[in-house]
């Protein structure tokens, strides 16, 4: 294989859904030559109402995707995915596999001022107390509050197209009240579906509250690996891929919505 070849193979992003968009834009953002393959496990949406067992096999199993469809970098695009299953995996491979959660909790220690910081996400990832360990050990000082926001909230944006915004901005609200109660400064997004959903909790929150994006410091430390490696793609970009494992149409449908614009080649894939 050509050192060429070699950067132009594609970074694998994974999701249980459409949750790993998030993600997928901000490669977009910051990477943007780079070739993308994603894996939409629709299928098996929502992750967070699985158990963990369950979550670690569906994982493996499309990392092994991925990795045949010759990925040279995988993100985990998912909180609960990482929070489930990226330790259990990640030694597994030779390819380097990075998660969502590590570098969204050291992006929330760096912005905080009063070293009180909210985290909402799905029901695994808040049980497992995912952000709050790392947290801890840089800066044992930061005071955290958690709260898993419903499941329904996903299925909003993966089953009904963000059609009922008053549910939506309803089932926010009984999520992020209790966090902001408590005079944070910093607010995680647990949970890569969120972003999408940032001008319905912006509605919660006074402005002052910093809201953090982990998918941005997480494409950061990709951009980071892939330079230290010599495999940026410098050379044409080709069409990304999206292989869905429930109704890809749906997906394509709501893709459309949230990015704003036809993203790439979309297939039906069953692992």
């Amino acid at each position: 294989m050509t050192k060429a070849s070699k950067e132009q193979r594609p970074i694998g992003l994974l999701d249980s859904g459409l949750g790993g968009l998030s993600v997928f834009r901000e490669v977009k953002k910051q990477l943007p030559l780079e070739n993308i393959i994603y894996f939409g496990d629709t299928a098996h949406a929502p992750y967070g109402e699985k158990k963990d067992e369950q979550i670690v096999k569906y994982v493996l199993s499309i990392i092994d995707f991925l990795i045949k469809e010759n990925a040279k970098l995988i993100i985990i695009a998912c909180n609960t995915a990482t929070a489930v299953a990226l330790e259990k995996v990640k030694d597994k491979y030779t390819i380097p596999i990075i998660g969502v959660i590590q570098p969204g909790a050291v992006e929330a220690t760096t912005r905080t001022k009063n070293n009180r910081i909210g985290i909402i996400g799905t029901e695994v990832t808040i049980r497992n107390k995912s952000y709050e360990k790392i947290i801890k050990e840089i800066n044992p000082s930061i005071t955290t509050f958690s709260n898993s926001c419903s499941n329904q909230v996903i299925r909003e944006m993966e089953e009904n197209s963000l059609r009922n915004k008053g549910r939506i901005q309803s089932l926010i609200g009984e999520c992020v009240k209790p966090i902001v109660d408590n005079s944070i400064d910093t607010l995680i997004l647990g949970c890569t579906h969120y972003p999408f959903l940032r001008s319905y909790i912006e509605k919660e929150i006074n402005q002052q509250i910093i809201l953090v994006d982990p998918a941005e410091a997480t494409v950061k430390q990709a951009h980071d690996w892939l330079i230290a490696y010599r495999l940026i793609n410098n050379q044409n970009h080709k069409i990304d891929k999206f292989f869905i494992s429930g109704n890809p149409v749906l997906f394509t449908e709501i893709a459309e919505i949230l990015l704003g614009y036809h993203p790439g080649d979309f297939q039906k894939i069953i692992l």
